[in-house]
């Protein structure tokens, strides 16, 4: 349209009324035609070019927002993905620290279970008729409170760490992480911490002091006529034994307790190697710290449960179990697997506490030997003097034998000369040579031998490959100064040609200028 009204304005000229000579006006106005053309394509291509322009800014802006658009969603989303981190971090770190103070409560209440039910049954072991009292009641009943308060937490316990899972394998839900195999190590947990005497009746009465007297004497007609039945097991003794599986939240103590667990960037390092930093691998590193320490302490835990669980379950009579000094010497005679057969355990709960003590004491034992064993290898410094006094004893035997070898050659070749070949101090002399010879064999096997035995581990292989590779990097500065030496020869080479061809060209021209004149 611009354009349009521009070529109307250049070609209608306004003319006045008062002009007298208009014809000549409109002649000397007329613009001829190529110019207007020329004109008209002038304009259209600058409309043309600054719509161009326009639409180019237009796309610029258009896209410098989107660019703008794009950086801001970059830069809230790398906001939100920091901020995300952040608040997954920091509920982690509290769903630890919850999962481990509700662990501790558990643990103190499983020990004080054991306690209380250690106590319980001495105080009926005392009693001659194993008939329950007012203090035993109480003590049952607490046992079956804490029980109940353990159950609890256990389930308490196993929301946090199941939200704990959730978190650290960003999980929304609680319900994903309950698996099938978690719900079964929950229920079995359920099932050990549920396990305990329970309180069956209240002692209404107690006994005079002439029914005890009387009770005593039977016990005693008892424990020498009745013989003890291979099945008896009394009742609070076959519900508190498997109390001692209540430990495990013990080793579970272990492990939130433990530095590697506790501090961040070991666990940050552990799931970058995916390892999993659980009890066993906890346990593995106090062996490798603490070999000894660790051992200590697992055999006198096991040995004052051992002890006590058989003064539970053997008996001399129905109404009188194994003093705690026999149940020692009984546990320490199977857990070493001795077996003197001085004490013998009398019932089946007795031989079935016997054997899992001597199945421990067997696995003991082996630990004990790794421990000693690896406690008696030589350190790396250690076996390098070693092997160096070795080599340096090797290598004056093997001069020895040398100088022998040369000793015997010379005295063979002196008696060759006075003709003494069947002589005894010849035969003498060859055997000693040969035996030499073997000497030096022997010796230079065994110091094979000690060469490959000293490479043992890692740094040594590091030690070859370092001396391997300044042998190769030697080597190739060798034959890069060769490859540049015959560079350099071939270069003088191509000089030295260049010239004789200089030379022969000269000649040539020589021979035809004298050539001509020979003619003449």
């Amino acid at each position: 349209m611009t354009s349009v009204e521009h070529r109307s304005t250049v070609l209608n000229f306004p003319v006045s009324d008062d002009q007298p000579n208009t014809n000549h006006i409109e002649c000397s106005h007329k613009v001829p035609v190529k110019s207007v053309s020329i004109i008209s394509r002038h304009i259209s291509q600058l409309s043309l070019h600054s719509r161009r322009s326009s639409k180019q800014s237009n796309e610029t802006i258009s896209e410098n927002k989107l660019r703008q658009k794009s950086m801001q969603k970059r830069r809230s989303g790398k906001i939100l993905s920091m901020e995300l981190v952040s608040y997954r971090l920091s509920r982690r770190k509290k769903l630890h620290a919850k999962c481990r103070q509700v662990n501790d409560i558990m643990c103190a209440l499983g020990f004080l279970g054991i306690i209380l039910m250690i106590i319980d049954n001495e105080i009926t072991f005392a009693r001659f008729d194993h008939h329950e009292t007012i203090s035993t009641w109480l003590l049952k009943l607490t046992i079956t409170i804490s029980s109940m308060v353990l159950i609890g937490l256990v389930l308490y316990y196993h929301y946090y760490e199941i939200n704990l899972y959730c978190v650290n394998n960003s999980i929304e839900h609680w319900r994903v992480g309950l698996t099938g195999k978690r719900l079964l190590s929950i229920m079995l947990e359920i099932v050990i911490c549920s396990i305990h005497p329970i309180p069956r009746h209240f002692p209404i009465g107690q006994y005079s002091h002439d029914e005890r007297n009387i009770a005593n004497s039977t016990k005693n007609y008892q424990s020498t006529a009745i013989p003890i039945a291979l099945t008896y097991v009394p009742v609070d003794v076959a519900l508190g034994l498997p109390m001692f599986g209540r430990l495990y939240l013990c080793c579970r103590y272990i492990t939130f307790h433990s530095r590697l667990v506790r501090d961040t960037s070991l666990q940050s390092l552990g799931y970058l190697n995916k390892i999993s930093l659980d009890f066993i691998f906890v346990i593995k590193t106090y062996f490798q710290q603490w070999p000894i320490r660790c051992l200590v302490i697992f055999c006198t835990m096991v040995f004052l449960i051992g002890s006590w669980s058989l003064r539970a379950c053997d008996m001399i009579s129905e109404n009188e179990h194994i003093s705690i000094f026999a149940a020692m010497w009984l546990f320490i005679v199977t857990f070493t697997t001795v077996g003197y057969g001085d004490v013998t355990p009398a019932t089946y709960c007795g031989r079935s506490v016997a054997t899992i003590a001597s199945i421990i004491g067997i696995l003991v034992s082996a630990l004990l030997i790794a421990v000693v064993s690896q406690k008696l290898i030589l350190s790396r410094w250690e076996r390098y003097v070693h092997n160096f006094v070795l080599n340096c004893e090797l290598a004056k035997a093997q001069k020895h034998q040398a100088a022998n070898i040369i000793i015997n050659a010379w005295k063979m070749w002196r008696l060759t000369k006075i003709h003494k070949y069947n002589s005894i101090e010849y035969i003498q002399s060859q055997q000693a040579f040969f035996k030499s010879i073997d000497g030096i064999k022997y010796i230079k096997k065994k110091q094979r031998k000690l060469n490959d035995n000293h490479i043992t581990g890692l740094p040594e292989l590091l030690m070859i490959q370092r001396d391997t590779s300044t042998v190769l990097d030697q080597s190739l500065e060798q034959m890069n100064t060769m490859k540049r030496k015959i560079d350099s020869v071939d270069e003088k080479l191509d000089a030295v040609n260049q010239t004789v061809h200089h030379i022969q060209n000269t000649l040539s021209l020589l021979l035809d200028r004298i050539t001509p004149l020979k003619r003449v």
